[in-house]
């Protein structure tokens, strides 16, 4: 096939360079290997070249003839056949040199630097006695330690980094930055689904802005993607940290990367990516290799819709298989140069054909003695100033191609405005969130609720419990809850057994303590004036949401968010019971702390929407005397404008 150039009055150049060779061996001291002397691999040494090349022509302006303006590094594409093994040092050298790169067309999203970190910090927040995680972590653009820091943390005493870190926050704002940070992490890794931490971490925390500026915008194709794989996870399974560095397996997905993007830079790829790109110059630095000589197992020796055998050793000479895979190598052949043809045309105003070799020299039929073999005729050698040698087609420009050099000019160097590097402020509050069950007036260390009449607790008996092996405060009043949730359901005569079973795989308390808790729930359930509360038409744990709008239509909404410990449904009665485990409740209705007061009024609220027509009453059923305590109507709906006080004690 001839092809006639369109361009015929435009700049053009096809350059071959010389390819790299290994250097000879020579006999090295095994006993002093430092004295080995060289200049590297020829794939490291080609990359080297073509990357000081691209540094010489941003320095001084080189012009893109057909262009009329500079060259700059997004009009460069370096192609290979396969990315090992000259992508990754093609990258390493352009970066070195400060020239804008890409990164790879293809990633791997656990091989990713800023994921390698991330999984790290997670694999710290699961274990912090992980001395290699965390010292990974440090020494990230996360944190951005160096070795002398760590060296300092070591020799602060024995134990882990973790700790070593703690003790040194005292002494050093730096380290008391970053455990600070650390442990505001490993509070929200216990409770949040991984892709809300690693979300909030990233943006709200800006890691993300830190992991850019030292890695560059190729990380934030695995950044996102990693992003992604959690946001999947935290959907199909149960949300874990542990299970989503499980997914991520050895190293995770592959992930085409797109590199047609209009940025300025550098874009290395491999020839089957390239398919429907082109830039003004390519280097084809891949050329020397060839596609695997190994025969196919399974050869087609022909026949109507293809007949296919398996090809055993020693069945080569055969003539049906050997047609067949000399049919085939033609094919690969023509595979091959079809590929080739893919590449050089990639090219819009340079080609340059560059490789680099194995020990064993250049594969036969290789891309680079097929260019040269077939340019070698119209192309003329020239020296380099350097030094090196290269053969040269090339046309001078007759006209610049305005049409293109429109289209190329690089947009003006125009700085952002300084909102650009601020970060977005919080958009107007429309809604007041609520969540009534988080409420309590104040609580012990041990997290029981104590009303606010009570006596104070003596401080030796603070944080400890009332007996040994007697639950926390907080623990108790979750295992009472839990019984008299689950209890209601089974037959008077298996309860106890049941509920001394469900104590000893939940809790971790005394038989003696168990037995208490036991006696007081049942004695709850059985009580006359509060069986009915328990009966049909009683619903458990009952979650409601609903927005409530302020007294009068003004001001802002509140979205309450909640459950309801026990709701009784009758004809024309709602009844809301909330339970209480506190030690010392009240004993008249005016003393009930006002947040209890707040919470059933919210909870009211709601239900007055939901059963619209019925009376809605409330109460708080004190487990530890077996009092319920009904509230009136007109004390709650005295506090309900303080449910839309935006400095309220109901804020979540």
């Amino acid at each position: 096939t001839r092809h006639v150039p369109q361009r015929h009055a435009s700049a053009g150049l096809v350059e071959i360079w010389e390819t790299e060779r290994p250097e000879p061996k020579s006999d090295v001291n095994a006993w002093d290997p430092l004295a080995e002397e060289g200049t590297g691999r020829p794939a490291d040494r080609l990359a080297n070249r073509i990357a000081t090349t691209i540094r010489t022509w941003l320095d001084r302006g080189e012009l893109l003839a057909s262009a009329g303006r500079p060259i700059t590094a997004g009009d460069i594409l370096i192609l290979v056949r396969k990315r090992a093994p000259f992508a990754e040092p093609m990258i390493r050298a352009l970066k070195q040199r400060g020239i804008a790169v890409a990164g790879a067309d293809r990633i791997r999203v656990g091989e990713e630097l800023a994921v390698m970190d991330l999984r790290a910090l997670a694999e710290f927040m699961l274990l912090p006695e992980d001395d290699l995680s965390l010292a990974t972590v440090l020494k990230s653009p996360i944190f951005g330690f160096d070795d002398g820091d760590l060296l300092r943390l070591r020799s602060a005493g024995a134990g882990s980094l973790w700790g070593a870190l703690l003790r040194e926050a005292a002494a050093e704002q730096r380290y008391a930055d970053a455990a600070k940070e650390l442990k505001d992490w490993r509070a929200r890794a216990d409770y949040q689904p991984p892709y809300e931490f690693f979300a909030g971490l990233l943006d709200r925390d800006g890691v993300r802005g830190r992991l850019l500026k030292r890695l560059g915008a190729e990380a934030i194709e695995g950044i996102e993607e990693f992003l992604s794989l959690a946001l999947n996870y935290d959907e199909g399974k149960a949300p874990s940290l542990q299970g989503v560095l499980a997914a991520l397996g050895g190293g995770g997905a592959d992930v085409k990367r797109d590199m047609d993007q209009g940025r300025d830079e550098v874009r290395v790829m491999t020839v089957h990516g390239a398919k429907g790109l082109e830039a003004p110059i390519v280097f084809l630095a891949d050329t020397c290799s060839a596609p695997s000589a190994r025969r196919p197992a399974l050869v087609d020796i022909g026949g109507e819709g293809g007949l296919f055998v398996w090809a055993v050793k020693g069945s080569g000479r055969h003539p049906a298989i050997e047609a067949g895979a000399a049919a085939e190598a033609r094919e690969e052949a023509e595979e091959q140069d079809r590929l080739l043809y893919v590449a050089m045309t990639r090219a819009r105003d340079r080609l340059y054909v560059a490789g680099f070799e194995g020990e064993n020299g250049r594969a036969n039929g290789c891309w680079y003695d097929t260019i040269l073999d077939r340019l070698a005729p119209v192309t003329r050698q020239e020296s380099l100033p350097g030094g090196e040698k290269v053969r040269r087609l090339e046309a001078k420009s007759q006209q610049v191609d305005k049409a293109k050099a429109a289209i190329d000019r690089p947009p003006a160097n125009v700085p952002l405005p300084a909102w650009a590097s601020r970060r977005a402020p919080a958009e107007a509050e429309r809604i007041i969130p609520l969540r009534p069950s988080s409420l309590a007036p104040f609580e012990l260390e041990d997290g029981s609720e104590v009303p606010e009449h009570a006596p104070p607790a003596e401080p030796a008996r603070q944080g400890s419990p009332a007996v040994p092996g007697q639950a926390p405060g907080l623990v108790r009043g979750t295992l009472v809850h839990q019984l008299l949730q689950h209890l209601p359901g089974l037959p008077k005569a298996s309860r106890q057994l049941a509920a001394m079973r469900f104590l000893a795989l939940r809790a971790e308390i005394s038989d003696e303590a168990a037995r208490q808790l036991v006696s007081q729930t049942l004695a709850v359930l059985d009580h006359p004036a509060i069986a009915a509360v328990f009966g049909p038409g009683s619903y458990a744990e009952v979650p409601i949401a609903a927005d409530l709008a302020p007294p009068g239509g003004k001001g802002v909404p509140v979205r309450v968010i909640g459950s309801i410990d026990r709701l009784l449904v009758e004809p024309k009665r709602i009844l809301i019971v909330d339970f209480k485990t506190n030690r010392h409740p009240p004993h008249r209705a005016e003393d009930v702390p006002l947040a209890y007061r707040l919470q059933l009024a919210a909870y009211g609220e709601v239900l007055k929407q939901i059963y619209p027509g019925r009376v809605v009453k409330a109460a708080l059923l004190w487990t530890e005397t077996l009092h319920m305590m009904e509230l009136a109507e007109a004390e709650l709906a005295r506090v309900v404008p303080d449910l839309f006080r935006r400095d309220g004690p109901l804020r979540a």
